[in-house]
């Protein structure tokens, strides 16, 4: 009976990371080049049971394998193609196919650190440096890109900048044989691991349009639903298993 408030316990504390997850999803939904995630439950390692102290059959007979619950076994990424939306703004590119923006981001020593995204929505600084939103820097290949200003910008599929006919720099685009491996670290970004293998990217860019995220509103609140009804089957479960433990308690053992 205890056994059951337990295996009742851990499907709840499994939904609920579940549910935080799909949560972040959600409010996610209208960020540029995010990635879903998803959860994977699973059941806690089986285990060997055996009859001990019982006259009425063999010593240490075996009764079978026996599982005390679930638990999150894993939470990945999908990293499927987001939509293409146009905006037509010069600075805007969406990443088509497989591959990462390379990102610098300055640490309080002033080095820079290189971070991974999908967001293709930068700015210029006042300075003339190409960064993302959040103000850290986009990468190149002689590092941080400069421009003289926001008109006459032209980024091919490659990567490549010119301005004003003039080839400036190329945006630094980087791929992974295992992308599993990458960690989100908060504003879209992503660091990579050593497990992670880089290798060069194969896909395209297109100018004036930004990925959208990949996440399907309609699938996240069926999803969404189910935890719900989950959760309350195991909150169920706990309280019936309360019941019949204080009827235990308070009058069976009073006999």
């Amino acid at each position: 009976m205890i056994r059951g408030l337990y295996t009742a316990s851990t499907g709840m504390i499994a939904q609920q990371e579940k549910m935080d997850v799909i949560s972040n999803n959600l409010a996610n939904v209208n960020t540029t080049g995010f990635k879903k995630d998803g959860v994977i439950i699973e059941s806690f390692d089986s285990v060997l049971t055996k009859k001990i102290n019982d006259n009425s059959a063999p010593m240490n007979e075996t009764i079978g394998k026996m599982t005390l619950g679930c638990k999150v076994g894993n939470i990945y990424t999908d990293n499927s193609q987001g939509g293409a939306t146009i905006t037509n703004n010069p600075l805007n590119i969406a990443l088509l196919g497989k591959g990462m923006i390379c990102v610098g981001v300055e640490d309080k020593e002033g080095n820079l650190n290189t971070r991974y995204t999908r967001d293709g929505s930068f700015i210029l600084s006042s300075d003339g440096t190409l960064k993302t939103k959040e103000g850290n820097y986009i990468l190149g290949q002689n590092g941080k890109i400069k421009l003289e200003n926001a008109s006459n910008i032209r980024i091919s599929e490659d990567g490549t900048i010119f301005q004003n006919g003039i080839e400036v720099d190329k945006i630094l685009i980087k791929d992974f044989q295992n992308p599993e491996s990458l960690r989100k670290i908060g504003d879209n970004l992503y660091k990579k691991t050593d497990d992670s293998i880089e290798k060069e990217a194969d896909g395209k860019i297109l100018q004036g349009y930004l990925e959208s995220s990949n996440v399907n509103t309609v699938r996240e609140m069926v999803d969404m639903i189910s935890v719900m009804r989950t959760y309350e089957a195991n909150q169920k479960i706990i309280q019936t298993q309360d019941e019949t433990l204080s009827k235990a308690v308070n009058e069976i053992g009073r006999l």
